[in-house]
Formats: C-alpha cells, sequence, structure tokens
C-alpha cells in the first residue's frame, strides 16, 4: 500500500466505529490508527497513542490480558470478545464499562498483519442491569426477612413493596400493593403512625419507635397490637426524598408479659416500680453486669466503667452478709421471681458504711432449655419515703399516746362504704363493749333528738363543703341510756381527686363540765328571773315619781329620775342578755321563721334606739327592698346588738351607716361606724363568749361580751355568717349573711 493510499485507509478508519487498529510488531502490538469514537470515550489524543506498543501507552486502558487475547486471534484467525471491561477515561475519574470486540484483517496470502480493536459503550446498560439485579437482590432480601419490611412511595406513601411478614402484621394481602397507606389501612385515622410517616418524608429525618400501640383490623375485627418500628427516608442523588423504608416487629406477646407481671405485683409498687426505677441486667454464675441504667448507677453511687463488664461482688464486696446475694442465688437455682418492696442496704463510702432503704425484683432470664442465665434487677431508691414513714409513725404514737393520756376516743369513717372505724375508748364512751361492733347509723341513733339532726348537718357540711367539724352534743348510753355530753372535733381527708375518702377526729367526754355549765346557766336564769320582779316593781316606781315630778315641775328630779330610768333598762337589757345565753346553752331557743321585710325591721329597730339615744346620726343610706324568711325577733335582737355596739364604741356625732342588700344570692347586712376600731389580734376571738378587748380604750365601756356570742350563735342557726373587718383609729364594720334559701323575694 502506497503512502497516499496508507493515509486514506487511516482517515477512513479514523471515522468509524474502529476503536484501534493494531499492528503486530516482534513480541507485542503497536497502535497503528486510533478512531474518533475510541478517542471520545477514553479522553485521549491521538499523538499519545498512535505508533506507542500498546504496553507503553497509558495504563489501565487495556484489559490485563490483552496480549494474551491478541496472540490468540492472530494465532486462530477469529474475533474474539472481552465484555464488560471497566475503563477509567482519562478526562473524568468515573469508570465507565465498555465492550471490546478484535477480529484480524487477513491479507491476500492469508496472514494477519492487523487488528481491528472496536470498543463500545455499555455503561449504561450494565448499571442498569446491576441496579436491577441488586434490586431484584434486594426484593428477594426483603421477601425473606424476619422482620416486616416494606417500601412507600412519593408523597402519597403509596405502597409499592411489601414482604409476608409486614402484610401479616397488617392483617392484609397484597391487594393493598399499588395503595395509598390511609387507603389501604383506613384504621390508621386517628393514629400518629400516617402522621410520623408524613413528617420523615417532609424532613428527611428517619424516625424508631419501641412498642407503640397500634389499632389494626385483622379478619374483620380491630385487635391492640404493640410494635417496635423504624421509618427510614429513601432519597435520590439530589438528597430528595422519594419514598420511605419501613421495618416493623410485632412485640404484642412481649408487652402483655411485661403488663402481667406488672399487674401481679401490689397497686403501690406497680405505680412506683414502673414510674421511676434503677435496672440492671445481670449475666452467668458470677453475675456479670452486663447493662446498667443511670438510675442503677446513682443507686450504686457508681460510673459506668465501675460497673460494666465486672462480677457483682467486685462492684460490691459490701454484699457479702447481706441478704441480696441468697436472694439471687435462689433465683438462679429456681428459675422462680422475687421481691421486696422494702429491704435495707448497705453500701461503701467514703466516709464510712452508708444506709438506703430499696424496693426491688431479680425475674430471672430463661433460655429455651429452661435454663437460668441471667437475672434482670429492677430496684428503686424508696430511703426519703421509709424515714419519711417511720417520722409519721413516730408521730402518730405519740399521738396515740397521747390522746389515750387524755382519755379521747377516736374515729375513721369512709363516706363512700360509710364503714366505721372506732377506737376502744370511743366504744366506751358510747357505752359499747371493746369486741361489739359499732356503724355509723347506731351512732346517729344514740345522739339525743335535739341534736340528732344538728349533727347529721355538720358531717354533711364537712364532707361535702370541707367544714371544720366541731360541735357540742348530748348522747345515750347504748345499754344504760345514761345520758352524757361529748364534743367532737375533726375533719375530712380527700384523694388527689379531690374525693372524700375519710372522716376523721376525737371525741371528748364533756359531760362533767357540761353539767356544770347547766348548773350556772340554771342558776343564772334562776337569779336573773327572780331580779326582772324587783327591777319591774323599781322601773313603775322610777315612772311614777317622774309623773309627779313632771307635774310639779321639779326639773332636777326629772333628771335624776330619767337617769334612774336610763339604769334600769340597761339593768333589764342585761339581765335579758343572761337570759338568753342560758336558754342558748341549754339548747332551748328554737327559731320561729315568718316572712317580713328586712328594711322594715332595720327601720322599726333605729326608731327604738333613737327614742332613748340621740348622740349619733344612724343612717340606712342606699338599702335595698329585701324580704326574708327568719325569725324576726332574734334577727332584730342582732341588728339591735351591732348598732348599739356602733354607738357605744365611736364617739358622738359620728355616722353609724345600717345598710342591707342583695350579694351574690344572699341577703347581706352591714352595720359601719367611724369609731376606735378593733386591734387585730382581737378580730379573731371578738364573737367568741365573755370575750372582751383587753385594752385601755375599751376598759371604760361598760359589757361582759355576750352580745356579739349570742348575735352569731343565731345568725348560725339562720345557717348563715356573720364577720367584721376593722381598722384601729378608723372604725369597724360589722356583717351577717342569710342564705339565699331562706329568701322570698
Amino acid at each position: 500500500m502506497d503512502h497516499q493510499n496508507d493515509d486514506l485507509f487511516k482517515a477512513f478508519l479514523q471515522k468509524t466505529h474502529v476503536g484501534l487498529v493494531l499492528k503486530k510488531e516482534a513480541l507485542s502490538f503497536s497502535i497503528y490508527v486510533a478512531g474518533d469514537n475510541y478517542l471520545k470515550i477514553t479522553g485521549l489524543n491521538r499523538e499519545a497513542l498512535i505508533g506507542k506498543d500498546i504496553f507503553d501507552v497509558e495504563k489501565d486502558i487495556f484489559p490485563s490480558n490483552i496480549l494474551e487475547v491478541l496472540e490468540r486471534v492472530l494465532m486462530y484467525k477469529s474475533e474474539a470478545e472481552i465484555s464488560p471491561f471497566l475503563l477509567t477515561p482519562a478526562h473524568h475519574s468515573k469508570s465507565l464499562y465498555i465492550s471490546i470486540h478484535i477480529s484480524p484483517v487477513i491479507d491476500h496470502d492469508g496472514g494477519v498483519e492487523y487488528l481491528l480493536y472496536t470498543v463500545k459503550d455499555i455503561d449504561q446498560e450494565i448499571r442498569f442491569a446491576n441496579d436491577r439485579a441488586n434490586r431484584n437482590y434486594f426484593m428477594d432480601l426483603i421477601e425473606q426477612a424476619p422482620v416486616g419490611m416494606g417500601i412507600l412511595k412519593g408523597r402519597d406513601l403509596v405502597i409499592e413493596s411489601a414482604n409476608n411478614r409486614m402484610l401479616e402484621l397488617w392483617g392484609k394481602n397484597k391487594s393493598v400493593l399499588n395503595m395509598p397507606m390511609a387507603i389501604a389501612l383506613p384504621e390508621l385515622e386517628g393514629q400518629p403512625f400516617l402522621r410520623l410517616l408524613e413528617d420523615v418524608y417532609t424532613w428527611g429525618e428517619a424516625m424508631v419507635g419501641n412498642e407503640a400501640k397500634a389499632f389494626i383490623l385483622r379478619n374483620g375485627k380491630l385487635e391492640t397490637a404493640y410494635f417496635n418500628y423504624a421509618y427510614q427516608p429513601i432519597k435520590d442523588k439530589k438528597g430528595h426524598t422519594t419514598g420511605i423504608m419501613m421495618i416493623a416487629t410485632e412485640v404484642t406477646p412481649l408487652v402483655l408479659v411485661k403488663q402481667k407481671l406488672e399487674e401481679s405485683v401490689s397497686s403501690f409498687r406497680s405505680v412506683v416500680m414502673n414510674a421511676h426505677y434503677s435496672l440492671l441486667v445481670l449475666k452467668g454464675k458470677h453475675w456479670i453486669a452486663e447493662i446498667a441504667n443511670q438510675r442503677l448507677l446513682d443507686l450504686w453511687n457508681k460510673k459506668k466503667e465501675e460497673v460494666i463488664g465486672l462480677p457483682l461482688l467486685q462492684i460490691l464486696p459490701e454484699l457479702v452478709g447481706q441478704p441480696f446475694l441468697e436472694y439471687l442465688k435462689t433465683v438462679y437455682e429456681t428459675g422462680k421471681p422475687y421481691g421486696q418492696e422494702e429491704e435495707v442496704f448497705y453500701f461503701n463510702t467514703a466516709n464510712g458504711i452508708g444506709k438506703k432503704y430499696v424496693s426491688f425484683f431479680y425475674d430471672p432470664m430463661i433460655d429455651t432449655q429452661g435454663r437460668v442465665y441471667g437475672v434482670i434487677v429492677g430496684a428503686e431508691d424508696i430511703t426519703a419515703r421509709v424515714e419519711s414513714r417511720h417520722k409519721v409513725e413516730r408521730a402518730e404514737e405519740m399521738l396515740r399516746i397521747a390522746i389515750e393520756s387524755a382519755n379521747l376516743g377516736t374515729w375513721h369513717y369512709d363516706p363512700l362504704s360509710k364503714r366505721l372505724t372506732v377506737s376502744p375508748r370511743l366504744k366506751e364512751l358510747f357505752g359499747y363493749k371493746s369486741n361489739e361492733e359499732m356503724t355509723y347509723d347506731t351512732v346517729i341513733t344514740q345522739v339525743t333528738e335535739e341534736y340528732r339532726e344538728v349533727v347529721q348537718k355538720a358531717i354533711q357540711s364537712s364532707v361535702i363543703k370541707g367544714e371544720h367539724f366541731d360541735l357540742e352534743f348530748s348522747i345515750k348510753g347504748h345499754y344504760d341510756q345514761q345520758l352524757r355530753w361529748m364534743r367532737a372535733t375533726g375533719r375530712i381527708y380527700r384523694d388527689k381527686e379531690g374525693i372524700p375518702v375519710r372522716f376523721s377526729g376525737i371525741l371528748l367526754d364533756i359531760t362533767e363540765h357540761k353539767q356544770d355549765e347547766i348548773r350556772k346557766n340554771d342558776f343564772i336564769a334562776m337569779v336573773s328571773h327572780e331580779l326582772k320582779t324587783p327591777l319591774t316593781s323599781l322601773k313603775a316606781y322610777v315612772q311614777l315619781l317622774s309623773s309627779k315630778a313632771k307635774a310639779s315641775g321639779d326639773i332636777q328630779a326629772m333628771n335624776s329620775l330619767s337617769k334612774a330610768d336610763g339604769q334600769v333598762n340597761k339593768m333589764n337589757n342585761m339581765i335579758k342578755s343572761f337570759l338568753d345565753l342560758s336558754r342558748l346553752e341549754a339548747g332551748k331557743i328554737n327559731l320561729e321563721k315568718q316572712h317580713f321585710g328586712l328594711n322594715e325591721l332595720i327601720a322599726e329597730v333605729i326608731e327604738e334606739i333613737t327614742l332613748t339615744d340621740r348622740t349619733h346620726n344612724i343612717s340606712t343610706g342606699n338599702s335595698q327592698k329585701v324580704m326574708v324568711f327568719a325569725d324576726r325577733e332574734k334577727i332584730g335582737q342582732v341588728i339591735n346588738n351591732l348598732i348599739g355596739n356602733a354607738i357605744k364604741y365611736s364617739p358622738q356625732g359620728k355616722i353609724v351607716e345600717v345598710l342591707c342588700k342583695e350579694v351574690n344570692g344572699e341577703t347581706l347586712v352591714s352595720v359601719r361606724d367611724e369609731g376606735i376600731g378593733i386591734p387585730k389580734d382581737d378580730i379573731g376571738l371578738l364573737f367568741d363568749r365573755f370575750y372582751r378587748v383587753e385594752s385601755r380604750k375599751f376598759k371604760t365601756i361598760s359589757g361582759f361580751g355576750i352580745g356579739l356570742y349570742l348575735s352569731a350563735e343565731i345568725i348560725k342557726r339562720h345557717e348563715g355568717q356573720i364577720w367584721v373587718e376593722s381598722e384601729e383609729g378608723k372604725g369597724s364594720t360589722f356583717y351577717f349573711s342569710l342564705p339565699h334559701k331562706d329568701l322570698i323575694l
């Protein structure tokens, strides 16, 4: 071939799909022609190839066995194929797959001088085939996986694939494939899983869950199941989420076993242990600590490296001689769980031996052959609770001793079950034998008839409203029917939800004290009654003399007799107060309720007072017209007393304001003065019997401390309230209210 034809031949070959034309040399092959297609695929230039031995050009552009293949083609004058071959082009680092076809060029003499080396880019085909093979392999793995696995595609969470195990967990078949999760499993609506999947797809972050509760429709029945699950986002090359891989394992049997174990312990231990407990897993006969949570490390006052992987006795040598080792040994030998609600635990500290109280349980770990290979230890530090209980027990013991020394009876009443528990002393006070039962109904029956309803209402108010129970009443002995007087104090106790659970208190025999009071009241009543007759006669004589003095114009005598009449009236009022007090404490005051206008009564009381005392300006202000249903005489007595005190304890010429109105469904009466006021420390005692404020300002003002006590008792019997607001030097305002149920408007 002449030079011109040779150039034409080379130019022609360069434009064809022939990659290279190799020429046989003595021991190797040289590159005779390099085609454009080959240069494009490999990224090499023609000058770096033409005329070069194949072993002198850039490394790795030929397969490692190229010489062997070329010699075979030359020898047998047959074509050869090398596919695939992974080539790394010079113009970038990414490798690609090519196929190589080698064919001999036979001349007219039957010899071979040139070989055609043709390459083809098959990278996409190979990688697609590899991806398909990998995907098929991956899908086979998913299908054979012992856990539920599936793949969701797109924002609609379409089920692209789900292995048999996942379909079994869902209670579905392959008909759900290519359906959105919300449609395939409609029972998930209202449960958190669809929202969690949407979050994984939106944020591209994996999510795992353990022992998650789910309601799954299986065989036409909605079942409760528990799952451990993992949601892993599937992303494209740009990092965008295109789907989600789901992995799920049903742990319902494990959870149910755990629940059954928790139910088997006491309610207290169940609540405490499930909420706060230390956890330790011991393995083998040497009790190696395999797992220990932070709570247990805190309980032992140890660091993690001082516990994990070490034998128990190396961690806590001080356990020798304590009962825990024997308990563990028994669990290992018998395979039966063991626990204690309270046990003392001694441990070493830098300052010597420390002491804690613990609640604990040991649960054996049993293999398939029934052998114990480890123990799960759960424990809780209950030191603070135990020490607090001991403190309460000591206090209760001291209280019990004090109560017994004071001859007090105690009771505990359950409002729900109506079960009554009483002390031996209380049985004795009610006339029962120590071995006899007392019930709430029999106790109420023993209360005398005049106090029975009062006691029942007081108990009801304490249970429902939480009011303090403090009452004096009489009872009759169970056997001897002897009358006894009792004073009972108590209160209601509620649980965290506010439900009454216990009504408890003490009972004191005040018979002797009450009899002394009765005798005293009888004496006061008798003396007061006897004094009324001479006072009545004295008042008549004073009035007669006053008439004669007026007729004769003896002004001095008239003034003297007027003052004498005032003192007689004051004595009458005092005797009336003593009589009312004796009747009240004897339980002989009865309410005679009627309908009347409260404004009219107030006006009458003011008019009566101003007949004898015009030293103050008494105003009714902006009072409302109110009708009440009450004892008119006794309410008038209360109003009279409050206005009288306002006049007594305020300077002449000052205003006394009396108001009545409706507030929050109650009738409210107030009496305000501009007097000397009441010391703060005395306000809470004003309504006690015979209480008088000890102050120089009050010493010159007469009184026995009866009026406010009687007023408070009258209002109390009307089921109302009475109180005072006062500031020294600025005056006082006394209030009383009558409940709505007594109002007829």
